[in-house]
């Protein structure tokens, strides 16, 4: 895949997330909707599905913050399960769709794009504008590129939502220009991906990795 930050790098980001705003988050839940069995047993009910949810969130993002080394085939499956529980289990909550990121990711690596697209493809028709959704549609474009559905690609990652996600989604855009042999757009989208990134105080050695490759490439054809 070809996310900026490394899955350690997203799963501390995400943990420090959670940390700035995971009670906002219940507190959120718990004033969203109504009681029909009046506020005092909704609220009761809502508070305990919000801290379950929570703790199952958490051992997800402590298993994910693993060095991949220590990721084992055990490790990875509780991780699924972890994700498959906040999905089914916690629909109700936000943690539902960090569960159906979790499990495109867990697709992606296995090589089953095609499932990684229905899962982001299901996120995205039903989250609200927002950092979950941003961070799918970059992620689903990535999965398209896998699949050589670069258009499609492209269509996903055409406008930036908001600045912190113009790295990923103009470095997706640069592969999947690439990979349709449009080089000297490619070399303009990795550039804007690179730039902000140093913005966003993120690495930038793999994209400049990309920028020099088609640097070199058009200096071959000028020689040639």
């Amino acid at each position: 895949m070809t996310d900026i930050r490394t899955d350690e790098e997203q799963a501390e980001a995400l943990k420090k997330w959670w940390s700035d705003n995971g009670k906002s988050l219940v507190i959120t839940v718990l004033i969203a909707g109504g009681g029909f069995f009046g506020w005092n047993s909704w609220k009761e009910n809502q508070q305990a599905t919000g801290e379950a949810a929570s703790q199952v969130f958490s051992q997800l993002i402590e298993q994910a913050a693993q060095p991949s080394a220590q990721q084992t085939d055990a490790v990875k499956e509780e991780m699924e399960a972890l994700a498959q529980t906040l999905k089914t289990d916690y629909a109700s909550t936000t943690y539902a769709q960090f569960g159906s990121l979790f499990l495109a990711r867990f697709a992606a690596d296995e090589g089953d794009f095609a499932a990684a697209e229905t899962e982001l493809k299901a996120l995205i028709a039903e989250a609200e504008e927002g950092p979950v959704k941003y961070t799918a549609q970059s992620r689903l474009a990535n999965v398209l590129i896998q699949q050589e559905k670069y258009d499609e690609a492209l269509a996903l990652v055409e406008t930036v939502p908001a600045d912190a996600y113009a790295p990923q989604f103009n470095e997706a855009k640069g592969d999947a220009l690439y990979l349709k042999g449009q080089l000297a757009e490619a070399r303009a989208a990795y550039i804007s991906a690179q730039t902000a990134a140093q913005n966003l105080g993120l690495n930038t050695q793999g994209l400049q990795r990309k920028i020099d490759n088609l640097a070199a490439a058009a200096s071959a054809d000028g020689d040639a």
